[in-house]
């Protein structure tokens, strides 16, 4: 497998009613050995297509609740904590792919930015970008009026993040395919774009600056700081593995870095990196970890070494169309945990805690195989000090929610 071994620790759930249709499975401690247990309740299992989830306060009453969206048969909805009620945010929009959140108006209350209108299957349109106003009673309005940003074709990741250290967020929107692109070698270079507010936020159009168009099938997109200046820099997972862009940097406008080169030894599209998050340990040292190749059955870390792309440890071989990774300190004990899944039978949900140079990364499930994951969120939903899990699975038609006991 790797120099890094894997503790396989398989964990058993049972399952039992809870309440108001919810289910929940309280997951065995002892079977963790000595790692925080959760606390999983099903909160829709009518979210068929269901693609990406986020978190944040929709309502505004201080408590975080959450978004998911669904691409065919589309859907995009608010679950308000801590009761889970579920409200539609817009019937209009179809094929909705992504979603960001926050106050674009500032009125004080959320917005979020939808990326609708997708198909791998047609690279030259579609590829929607809106912004959704917040009606203010958004428990009773449930048809939200949608102002147009932009379009580029098939429009995949969305993002908000201060990228150009002015003080305010700009939105990143990666296309997953270039104009044009298609199976299986999708061999044409993706524009990158970040947009402004504009002041008047009735133009036609947000102004926008395309960073990039170098990539080619970019799937994964993340924001992190990644200097610790304060200044958001992007990374990337496309079928050139890894790469880190910062704006100002180097003597560029855009700088841009490779990390990684992911998976290479497959012909296309079955190549490069799919997920991508930044990930720290106690030592402040830093990794980066992704799903390989494409759509692939590997969990990856890589770590700076002596050469110019970081060295790479495969900690996972046995996914299915993995297709949702994040990093965070799950248990507070200052090293980030990678939480990843796969959306193709068998299911799997799974944890990997890092134990140390010489035990490498322990696997714990956090799932019996019962969400095909597709997105994943991580958040304080209840104030406890204690990041919890949000998952959405596509086939599985379900939203979960893993409710981190701190113990």
């Amino acid at each position: 497998m790797s120099s890094f071994k894997i503790a396989a620790q398989k964990t058993s759930l049972r399952t039992c009613l809870l309440f108001s249709g919810l289910f929940t499975a309280c997951q065995v401690a002892d079977a963790q050995r000595g790692f925080v247990d959760f606390e999983k309740t099903t909160l829709d299992e009518g979210m068929q297509g269901g693609y990406g989830v986020e978190i944040a306060d929709v309502d505004g009453d201080g408590l975080q609740d959450i978004i998911a969206v669904a691409t065919n048969p589309a859907q995009f909805a608010w679950y308000k904590n801590p009761g889970w009620e579920k409200y539609v945010i817009s019937s209009v929009a179809q094929g909705n792919i992504d979603a960001a959140p926050k106050d674009i108006d500032g009125d004080g209350d959320l917005d979020l930015v939808l990326a609708s209108e997708f198909s791998l299957g047609n690279s030259t349109a579609g590829g929607l970008i809106h912004w959704l106003e917040n009606p203010g009673d958004p428990q009773q309005n449930q048809e939200w009026a949608m102002h147009y940003i932009d379009e580029i074709p098939t429009s995949h990741r969305i993002k908000w993040g201060d990228v150009n250290d002015d003080g305010e967020q700009e939105l990143i929107n990666l296309p997953i395919i270039g104009h044009g692109a298609s199976a299986p070698d999708y061999a044409v270079d993706l524009p990158m774009k970040a947009y402004l507010i504009p002041p008047d936020l009735d133009v036609d159009r947000w102004p926008g600056i395309v960073l990039d168009e170098s990539l080619q099938l970019a799937h994964g997109l993340q924001l992190a700081d990644w200097e610790g200046d304060g200044q958001d820099d992007i990374l990337t997972a496309s079928f050139d593995g890894v790469h880190l862009f910062q704006l100002a940097r180097d003597g560029a406008p855009v700088s841009k870095t490779r990390i990684a080169s992911g998976k290479q030894d497959a012909p296309r599209p079955q190549i490069g990196s799919s997920e991508v998050d930044l990930g720290q340990l106690a030592d402040a040292s830093r990794f980066v970890a992704t799903i390989e190749p494409w759509h692939g059955n590997e969990v990856v870390v890589y770590t700076e070494g002596e050469g110019s792309l970081w060295d790479r440890t495969v900690i996972e071989t046995e996914f299915s169309n993995g297709h949702g990774l994040l990093a965070a300190d799950l248990d507070n004990d200052g090293n980030d945990e990678i939480i990843a899944g796969g959306r193709s039978e068998p299911y799997t949900m799974a944890i990997y805690r890092y134990l140390g140079t010489e035990d490498g990364w322990q696997r714990i499930d956090l799932d019996d195989g019962n969400i095909a994951v597709s997105g994943i969120a991580i958040d304080d939903l209840n104030g406890d000090g204690f990041m919890d899990i949000v998952a959405i699975g596509a086939g599985t038609r379900n939203v979960v929610y893993y409710q981190n006991s701190g113990r």
